[in-house]
């Protein structure tokens, strides 16, 4: 008789890149940036074959587009905004944003990670 499991599912996004509003500098106002971006949810498993009720992962595109349509000053607000958006979304427990901004140094990359997850009712 096999034993008893616990499944735990993660679906990611992995080098999603998008152009957005992002930044507090002056000559930043108003300029499109690319920004790249990983996403891991944690989701509650669907239990049939059924992308309807399985999380659909080009949301997160979808949602990252919407968030990047308007001006943000700040990296971490950026990915926060994803994370919340993304644990409304039914099966989502729990979101990390990896965002990484990569016009912001002369000479390397910078960014944030920020992760959310689900607080139980």
């Amino acid at each position: 008789m096999p034993g008893r499991a616990t499944v735990r599912t993660k679906v990611f996004v992995r080098d999603l890149r998008i152009e957005a509003l992002i930044g507090v500098l002056g000559h930043e106002q108003g300029l499109r940036q690319p920004l790249i971006l990983d996403v891991e949810m944690e989701v509650t498993p669907p239990d049939a074959d059924d992308l309807t009720l399985a999380l659909d992962y080009r949301l997160v595109g979808q949602l990252a587009e919407e968030i990047a349509a308007t001006q943000v000053g700040l990296v971490e607000i950026f990915a926060e905004r994803l994370a919340r958006r993304l644990l409304d979304c039914a099966p989502v427990r729990s979101a990390r944003v990896h965002l990484r901004k990569p016009q912001a140094l002369d000479n390397g990359t910078a960014g944030t990670e920020v992760t959310l997850t689900r607080v139980p009712a």
